[in-house]
């Protein structure tokens, strides 16, 4: 296969998934490690794509947050299995925070099976799929953000200062050593700081194609907040495992 034709199937992949993985590209060309880890530099080069940890992903802006309907089709199984594992951690008669977020949602078909519990949540999406599960769920006021259905802003931050959680389930867009837990909105990345500091557990949940993700506004660091994820491939698990607490959903 000539270098092009790779090139354009990578690029391709890209489109489909946003994420691409090193070994998922192997099957699909017919080219070796070695080869198309030349080509993921090569379209880097052109700016055409950003190489991350075992793979690549679009060029995205560092403030640009993907439509909450695409987050929403990607890594379902994944943000299943991360839902129930995050969710068994509650217990009856706590106060909770969730955050917004799509893999946060899957929690809450769980959340019947607890008692007397209390959500808070600055997320809209998140507040009416509670009512529908009948969970006592209370939604501070605030600025609704169209693109994630996020209430965000001076007023819930003022409120959320007076509340404390029994555990905080925080959403991420993206998680690496150096840059931490970050997400693209300012304003956002306060509300998570705030409910991590208001907890007395805090957790993030996050599918692994995250991992080498990097946006805008950092909201915590790896080591003062533990991962809940899927099934992470040996080295991952080896790097990150040095910086943070890692619960695989299996």
């Amino acid at each position: 296969m000539l270098t092009e034709e790779r090139q354009q199937i990578i690029l391709e992949q890209l489109k489909i998934h946003n994420i691409v993985k090193l070994h998922d590209l192997i099957p699909l060309t017919g080219a070796s490690e070695s080869t198309l880890r030349r080509d993921l530099q090569d379209l880097e080069n052109c700016h055409k794509l950003l190489r991350i940890h075992g793979g690549a992903q679009n060029v995205i802006s560092l403030h640009e947050e993907p439509a909450l309907s695409q987050k929403a089709a990607v890594h379902i199984n994944d943000k299943k299995m991360i839902g129930q594992t995050a969710a068994n951690l509650v217990r009856n008669h706590e106060v909770i925070f969730l955050d917004s977020g799509t893999t946060i949602q899957f929690m809450i078909p769980y959340l019947i099976e607890h008692t007397d519990l209390l959500v808070i949540t600055n997320s809209v999406d998140n507040a009416s799929m509670l009512a529908d599960y009948n969970v006592s769920t209370f939604l501070p006021g605030g600025k609704l953000k169209s693109s994630t259905k996020a209430l965000v802003g001076a007023n819930i931050i003022q409120t959320l200062e007076n509340y404390h959680f029994d555990r905080a389930f925080i959403g991420t867009n993206g998680f690496s050593v150096d840059a931490g837990y970050t997400t693209p909105d300012p304003e956002e990345a306060a509300i998570k700081s705030l409910a991590i500091a208001q907890s007395n557990q805090s957790y993030i949940l996050s599918d692994s194609s995250k991992f080498s993700q990097v946006s805008f506004s950092r909201f915590a660091t790896l080591d003062e907040v533990p991962l809940i994820t899927n099934r992470l491939s040996d080295k991952e698990n080896a790097v990150l495992s040095k910086y943070t607490k890692i619960t695989e959903a299996i």
